[in-house]
Formats: structure tokens, C-alpha cells, sequence
């Protein structure tokens, strides 16, 4: 019996009652299915991610005592701080982003608001004579 042979799978196929041929189309269904689910996984693809490079302005220099660094913006890069903070603008997570600001510091200061001089962000609890001092060049009023 040779299965290769054209007339061995017409005759099954004309043999068949309604119930056999339901059978076998879901049988072809299910192996059709299966390669096509299985293919991927047997003969992989190579995918190589596209990687795009482009090239920042330099970072402007500056002296420890003169102002914040201005951090370059790009499309996609958006710095959280880039030069003087403005605490009475700032948000939550600005103020998270500065030395020794946590949750509730930030949630100190926004409570404090509005603030006019270091007088005023002194008088905030938790704002402590070195966290002024770390303050002092990196915010505005």
C-alpha cells in the first residue's frame, strides 16, 4: 500500500461518511496549525535590534560655585533638573530628583510654599543646616 501514490488519499477522502471527513479536516487543521506555531521556535530568525546613536551638545562647564549644570534636551530626554529649581514650581518629583529630598521632604516643602528666600526654606521641618547648605546652589525662589 503506498500512501504516496494519488488514489490513496482520494479514496479515503470519497470513502468517508460526513463523520470521517469532519475527522481528518480537523486532523489537517490541528498539523497545520501546529507548524505553523512550531516554525518560529524549529528556525528562528535572526532579529538585531536597530540602534540609533546621535550626539549630545557637551555639557556646559561650570565651577563647584557658580550655577547648576545645564543638562543638554534632546527629542526623547527630558532632564528632570537642568540649572536653578524653582521650589515654588517644582514638582513632586523635581524636588525628589535634588541631594537630600526625599517623599516627605518634598511633600515638606510643597506644604511650605509659597517661599521667598533660603530664610524660608530654613524654616521647613526636616531642612537642616547641611541640606541648606547642599540646597543653596541648586534652587531658586
Amino acid at each position: 500500500m503506498d500512501l504516496w501514490k494519488g488514489n490513496f488519499w482520494q479514496d479515503l477522502w470519497q470513502g468517508a461518511d460526513s463523520e470521517r471527513r469532519w475527522t481528518l479536516a480537523l486532523a489537517a487543521g490541528v498539523l497545520v496549525l501546529g507548524g505553523l506555531t512550531l516554525g518560529p521556535a524549529l528556525f528562528p530568525s535572526p532579529r538585531v535590534p536597530a540602534v540609533t546613536r546621535q550626539p549630545l551638545p557637551p555639557v556646559a562647564a561650570t565651577t563647584p560655585a557658580a550655577d547648576p549644570p545645564v543638562y543638554p534636551r534632546t527629542a526623547s530626554v527630558q532632564p528632570l533638573i537642568s540649572g536653578r529649581l524653582n521650589l515654588n514650581t517644582a514638582t513632586t518629583e523635581q524636588l525628589e530628583a535634588l541631594p537630600k529630598v526625599g517623599p516627605s521632604m518634598a511633600a515638606q516643602i510643597i506644604r511650605a510654599r509659597p517661599l521667598r528666600s533660603l530664610a524660608d526654606l530654613d524654616a521647613v521641618k526636616g531642612v537642616g543646616e547641611s541640606t541648606l547648605r547642599t540646597l543653596t546652589p541648586l534652587v531658586s525662589f
